[in-house]
C-alpha cells in the first residue's frame, strides 16, 4: 500500500549532461519538505521498467564503507512512484528541450493567418 499519491509529491528536474549525470531533480513531498540531490544516471543495464539506460540515485554521499543513502523510502511502492515521477518529469523536459513535443502553443494553433481575415469585417 502506497502512503503518497501523485497529488503530494512535485519534481522539478534540470538536465545538466555532465559526462555520466544526465539530470539533477528535487522531490517536494507534501508541498513542505524539499529534498535535493536526487541524480539521473547513466547505467550499463537497461531499467526493467523505463527501458532505458538510466539510473536513478537518491540524495547520498560517501562514507568508507561506500555510498550512503540521505532519503530513504521505506514503503517500496512510495519509492517507485517517486522513481517514476522524477523519470517522467525527466523525459517530458527533454522531449520538450530536443523539440520533439509541443511545437505550438496551444493560442498560435488557433490563430487565424493572415490572409484568412477580412479587414471589412472589422467594426470600428
Amino acid at each position: 500500500m502506497s502512503y503518497l499519491s501523485r497529488n503530494d509529491i512535485k519534481v522539478k528536474v534540470k538536465i545538466v549532461n555532465l559526462g555520466n549525470l544526465y539530470a539533477r531533480a528535487t522531490v517536494i513531498f507534501f508541498e513542505t519538505i524539499e529534498t535535493h540531490g536526487w541524480r539521473l544516471m547513466k547505467s550499463t543495464k537497461t531499467h526493467p521498467i523505463f527501458g532505458e539506460e538510466i539510473w536513478i540515485q537518491s540524495p547520498s554521499f560517501k562514507t568508507n564503507k561506500g555510498w550512503k543513502e540521505i532519503v530513504y523510502i521505506n514503503d517500496r511502492k512510495t519509492w517507485e512512484l517517486v522513481h517514476e515521477m522524477i523519470f517522467d518529469a525527466y523525459h517530458m523536459l527533454r522531449s520538450k528541450e530536443e523539440g520533439i513535443e509541443g511545437t505550438k502553443t496551444n493560442s498560435e494553433q488557433h490563430k487565424p493567418k493572415e490572409e484568412d481575415e477580412n479587414f471589412d469585417d472589422i467594426p470600428f
